[in-house]
């Protein structure tokens, strides 16, 4: 009977925890973490792919620092006449996101400060960026499709 009473108890319990855990999937981690996304795809559908991820990255990472680094064809989503997704980028970074235009990438293209969305910030190189911030612990990603 006793063997019974316990057996009922721990079959009680972990139905207790497996029905907390599934209603709890969603949870929110507020923890701070470190995400630098490579973005090197120029299609438009790459672009609302990549802003996409970043937007689920922070709904369920709100406190996450996100850097995409666009560089090759992916910095038409930094460009103004190239972004299709400028919107969802102004958008996010006004929630802290930064968002990188490789210069070796800038000076084969011919393209200035001035071809880019005011939000972006220009950095040396995308390759060296993407291992800065891999060495410094974030977690990498490649961004869009």
């Amino acid at each position: 009977m006793i063997m019974k009473k316990i057996f009922a108890f721990a079959v009680l319990c972990c139905t207790a925890t497996m029905s907390f855990a599934q209603q709890n999937s969603d949870m929110i981690d507020m923890k701070k973490h470190h995400i630098v996304l490579q973005f090197s795809d120029g299609d438009s559908e790459s672009q609302a792919s990549v802003t996409a991820q970043v937007k689920n990255i922070l709904n369920a990472w709100p406190n996450a620092e996100i850097e995409v680094v666009c560089h090759g064809p992916g910095l038409d989503l930094l460009t103004t006449a190239g972004s299709k997704s400028s919107s969802a980028l102004k958008e996010l970074a006004a929630k802290g996101v930064i968002f990188s235009a490789c210069n070796n990438t800038m000076r084969k293209r011919n393209l200035k400060k001035e071809d880019l969305l005011s939000e972006v910030r220009i950095v040396p190189s995308a390759m060296v960026q993407l291992a800065t911030r891999q060495e410094e612990g974030w977690a990498y990603m490649k961004g869009g499709h």
